[in-house]
């Protein structure tokens, strides 16, 4: 197997574990692990607005972990790695996640990642997080069957 095409699958699989880590981290609202996974200077892009360094994108993820979610639950697909300068790659993805709330509701929310990750002392961070939601479903409690329902056969009515 040829050097380049080694390092290539080598960054795909880097940045689809770092992915991968993020959201399992955000689904256990573990700040800390977080704090490992970003550059000091990390840029957090949001349409509710943009936040630079570590504190600050750690503030969002507070944020989340204060709130009434009982429950995340973030899946991933399309994954896209693109080479960028200085060593530094972009990675685009999309997500859907479910929330489960105090409230008793869910929510459905999707959208895109673009992300900038780049090697920091041997371990693959995140240079730029960028998070577009595409849209958020709430699901009715009453909608909602008990968790230990069938998902396969009849469902009560």
């Amino acid at each position: 197997m040829n050097e380049e095409l080694l390092h290539r699958l080598e960054v795909d699989s880097a940045a689809a574990d770092l992915m991968h880590r993020y959201q399992a981290l955000v689904d256990a609202k573990d700040v800390d692990g977080l704090a490992a996974l970003v550059t000091d200077d990390v840029e957090l892009v949001r349409v509710q607005g943009n936040r630079k360094g570590r504190e600050a994108f750690l503030d969002l993820y507070r944020d989340f972990a204060a709130s009434d979610v009982e429950l995340a639950q973030h899946m991933l697909t399309n994954l896209r790695v693109s080479p960028l300068e200085g060593g530094r790659y972009q990675v685009d993805a999309c997500f859907w996640v479910i929330t489960t709330h105090r409230t008793g509701e869910a929510r459905q929310v999707w959208g895109r990642y673009r992300n900038d990750i780049v090697r920091v002392d041997g371990r693959w961070r995140f240079a730029a997080k960028r998070i577009s939601v595409g849209g958020i479903a709430v699901v009715p409690p009453d909608a909602l069957l008990p968790a230990d329902v069938t998902s396969f056969g009849p469902l009560p009515r």
